[in-house]
């Protein structure tokens, strides 16, 4: 949330002639009534007369972009990103979202054409407290309307990075993209592949939450929504391939009510918003499995490996890599709800950090194929049941540890495997966590 009394107070500091503004996200949310949680500030001072300016005060200013007169101004409680007013020009076609020429200007009006959405380019007098509408597109945020500020040739050719960024902001807002803007969009999507790795992997991040970021506005929807319009552009299939293959693969009617993709986005839909990439992914490996062996059998291994590949491809990090990884690999853990009692208890405790993500992602799995969620979620039982029970999740949980190998006299490169199989069969016998009990196990296995 930002502070506003502080922006106040950062606004008396500048020059009457050269008033701060607040611009962007922060205008057009308090316009719709809802919260902005970061501001960005412009006016026509630049950098080295900002810091003049703000000398001896409480803010203070750290360097971020000064080639293109961005920096962060920071007080106790308060942070703005301000940039002077200025003019960009990029090379031809590239798409890059590095402009190669600025010009700084004190032309309010200029700096709000090099914006890339109307709705973004309404500028508010923080000291005055007055919306200054320089282009004319309040009517934009009334109306809910996505739209370029200029010519939407000239913004998509320069910048690839806006194409996503028009989808995050239409599906977080619940605003309607301009036809000319859209068309256009979807003409230059190819640029896309310009915007580093990382910053694509950000805004589908934003995206697939994007039902999150105004709970207020209860767009509940909306990161299906996002998929949708990705779709519509071209992206999916140039971002997410693999995702894309999976249209038309027919599934068995028995189980599905849809084809492959279809299913994956009904199960992405009703996910919850730490799941979304996992449920979106999870059924990946059936088209590869299809054109190999004539069946998906083996999908839930070979969609591992297939989404892991994909989300290097984005620099996602490693962790939460692996953990999308392993809940597609085991998607499929008894699906046919046969697994004994025993197995699954191990199951679980083996998988803990995962098996509640896992129950959930079963559910989602079976509402994206019949409309229902399982009948009966065994994994999900198992896990609270061990919770309820206190059940060992790890060697560390029991009673017993390396110290009390020694002194039975178990030889050191057998104690690791010794506590391991304790511990299965802890989760299989729980009256083995009373240490006495754990201690005559370790002696008559000694013996």
């Amino acid at each position: 949330m930002v502070n506003k009394k502080k922006l106040s107070e950062l606004a008396e500091l500048f020059p009457t002639d050269r008033p701060l503004y607040a611009v962007g996200g922060y205008v057009r949310d308090g316009l719709l009534g809802i919260e902005s949680h970061d501001v960005d500030v412009c006016s026509a001072l630049t950098v080295g007369e900002l810091k003049g300016v703000l000398q001896n005060s409480d803010f203070e200013v750290s360097d971020k972009n000064l080639r293109v007169g961005t920096v962060i101004i920071k007080a106790r409680g308060f942070s703005a990103e301000y940039t002077t007013f200025r003019t960009d020009s990029y090379p031809d076609g590239s798409g890059t979202h590095t402009p190669d020429g600025v010009t700084f200007t004190s032309d309010i009006r200029l700096d709000a054409l090099r914006r890339d959405f109307g709705c973004n380019a309404i500028y508010l007098d923080v000291r005055r407290n007055e919306i200054v509408d320089v282009l004319n597109r309040r009517k934009d945020v009334e109306n809910r309307i996505i739209a370029t500020a200029d010519d939407p040739e000239r913004v998509f050719s320069a910048d690839g990075h806006r194409i996503l960024r028009m989808v995050r902001f239409a599906v977080e807002l619940g605003f309607e993209i301009e036809e000319k803007t859209f068309e256009c969009a979807k003409k230059y999507a190819g640029l896309v592949a310009d915007i580093t790795p990382e910053r694509i992997l950000q805004e589908l991040d934003k995206i697939l939450v994007a039902d999150t970021a105004h709970p207020e506005l209860n767009l509940d929807s909306a990161h299906v929504k996002g998929i949708e319009l990705l779709d519509e552009l071209g992206l999916i299939k140039s971002i997410l391939p693999e995702l894309y293959a999976l249209k038309g693969l027919a599934q068995p009617v028995k189980y599905h009510l849809y084809d492959a993709y279809r299913h994956s986005i009904e199960c992405y839909r009703v996910s919850p918003p730490s799941l979304r990439w996992t449920c979106l992914l999870h059924d990946v490996g059936k088209r590869p499995c299809m054109e190999k062996d004539g069946n998906m059998h083996a999908h839930a291994s070979v969609g591992a490996e297939t989404a892991e590949k994909m989300l290097n491809r984005l620099k996602m990090v490693k962790a939460r890599i692996k953990r999308i990884k392993d809940l597609i690999f085991y998607h499929m853990v008894d699906i046919n709800g046969n697994m004994s009692e025993n197995k699954t208890a191990w199951f679980v405790a083996e998988n803990f950090g995962i098996a509640d993500d896992l129950a959930m992602l079963k559910d989602c799995d079976s509402v994206g194929a019949c409309g229902t969620p399982l009948e009966k979620n065994r994994i999900r039982e198992t896990y609270h049941r061990i919770i309820d029970e206190k059940l060992p999740t790890a060697i560390r949980d029991l009673p017993v540890d390396g110290n009390d190998l020694i002194a039975l006299g178990y030889e050191d490169k057998s104690r690791g495997i010794v506590l391991y199989e304790l511990w299965r069969d802890t989760v299989m016998n729980p009256t083995l966590k009373d240490r006495e009990k754990a201690l005559a196990y370790l002696e008559k296995r000694r013996n």
